[in-house]
């Protein structure tokens, strides 16, 4: 599973190298404000439902992964019909290219998302050696199909429809061989109830995980969304290839958590000791990577930097998947709402006064409050 991240993560930073070389600066910035607002409008497929239903699969219930399908679908819907909002706005405001974009993606978004549940499915059947080939597989052909448009051309049209096509067409293959695995049609409604308590707890961390790039558009531009993409993606990537949660949440699942808090609480602190260095050693190395394959974008390094810390918080994920395998519900409402709550707040208040820079502090500050909000729940368990 370790080999698959890092094939991953290569795999990101290939194409991140391939933006920065074949794609303007301007466009980049506007590719990355509308891959934004089309995950915020992915919220209505129900990524909560991913999350809930590893324990059931780990439980034997499999019938839970076509009965979240349906739902995930359904909801999606619901984005769709905004993004086709949103392609009526643009169009009528005369901006043609972006409403092309937004009606494109209002087709594609139920699908985009609700595909990626066959992941879960490998993860919770605890097959992390399949889960990881199919992600890299996808992960590849997306990066592929993507390079290959850039390559081609610098249309913002032909850049996102490359994305989507690609994403939704093998995501689709994949599930569909998954569910040729499926051993019986056992289902648990309480994983698609969960799951939706989940997603409207995560509401307001994927709007805070992505209104970053939307004011930074507002207040100073393309531009400035694009040094910036290039110096929180590279850490964003690095986190979420991190594999604590997705490791433990099926061992933890089968666990009484009150009695195993202590251990628990052992290979938190291992965790960090490992972090701790490796996130000082990447923000010594940055200058030095930047200037070999992306000196385009120098003016990133000192905000690659700073979000390095995150890479040392990340154990914190680990104490997190025990909440949610011990079903902490309302603490969990508590961590992914004030949280989130705390970034916006700080993004509408430091990004007008200092762009990037308040951008990263609102990153830096939020993500320590979490981390100490989750430790505390979890010593309360």
């Amino acid at each position: 599973m370790i080999a698959g991240k890092i094939a991953l993560l290569l795999i990101s930073f290939v194409l991140m190298v391939g933006f920065a070389n074949l794609l303007p600066r301007e466009t980049y910035g506007k590719y990355q404000y509308l891959i934004a607002i089309i995950s915020v409008l992915s919220i209505f497929t129900l990524p909560g439902i991913h999350t809930s239903m590893v324990k059931s699969i780990a439980q034997g219930k499999e019938g839970t992964m076509s009965l979240a399908m349906r739902e995930k679908l359904k909801w999606g819907l619901l984005g769709s019909f905004f993004a086709l909002l949103l392609a009526i706005w643009y169009s009528l405001r005369g901006n043609q290219a972006l409403g092309a974009v937004f009606l494109l993606g209002a087709f594609f978004l139920p699908l985009l998302e609700s595909f990626q549940i066959y992941l879960y499915f490998w993860n919770g059947r605890k097959r992390f050696d399949v889960q990881t080939k199919y992600e890299v597989f996808s992960a590849a052909m997306v990066a592929l199909a993507l390079l290959i448009a850039l390559y081609i051309s610098n249309d913002l049209l032909i850049i996102v429809s490359a994305f989507l096509l690609s994403h939704t067409f093998v995501d689709w293959l994949l599930y569909r061989k998954t569910l040729k695995h499926v051993a019986n049609d056992e289902q648990d409604q309480r994983a698609i109830s969960f799951g939706k308590h989940l997603t409207v707890m995560g509401v307001l961390s994927v709007a805070a995980t992505h209104i970053d790039k939307l004011l930074l558009w507002k207040f100073l531009g393309a531009a400035e969304v694009a040094i910036y993409a290039f110096a929180q993606l590279p850490i964003h990537r690095i986190v979420t290839a991190i594999p604590i949660t997705s490791l433990a949440l099926p061992k933890l699942g089968k666990q009484n958590i009150k009695e195993k808090k202590p251990d628990i609480m052992k290979k938190f602190y291992k965790l960090f000791f490992v972090f701790l260095p490796l996130a000082l050693l990447l923000a010594l190395a940055a200058p030095l990577i930047y200037k070999i394959l992306l000196p385009q974008y120098l003016e990133s390094v000192i905000y690659f930097q700073a979000l390095s810390l995150m890479i040392a918080l990340a154990p914190f994920s680990f104490l997190n998947a025990a909440l949610i395998a011990d079903m902490r519900q309302k603490d969990l409402y508590v961590i992914n709402t004030a949280s989130p709550f705390l970034k916006i707040a700080l993004f509408f208040a430091l990004i007008p006064f200092f762009g990037i820079w308040g951008v990263t502090a609102s990153l830096l500050i939020s993500q320590i409050f979490i981390s100490c909000l989750t430790l505390f729940y979890f010593r309360k368990l």
